[in-house]
């Protein structure tokens, strides 16, 4: 039986979170790595506008995943 694949990707965020999510749905047997310097590894860039013009008041509302929670989906 072959040894899964080891991918390692270099940032989080939006192109990041999406090469993982890619990458499990291509192979599900996959170690996949993200390295991320930042606190947040994901979250709505959409929702910007809203909170700095004040309609979104809790930025922590932006935050679309967190390690732990991408840990357990892919």
């Amino acid at each position: 039986m072959d040894r899964p694949r080891r991918i390692v990707i270099v940032g989080g965020v939006a192109a990041g979170m999406s090469a993982a999510a890619r990458a499990r749905r291509l192979d599900e047997r996959a170690e996949i790595v993200v390295l991320e310097r930042g606190a947040q590894v994901s979250f709505a860039n959409c929702g910007l506008p809203y909170y700095v013009g004040g309609e979104i008041e809790d930025r922590d509302s932006l935050l679309v995943q967190t390690p732990a929670t991408l840990r357990a989906a892919l």
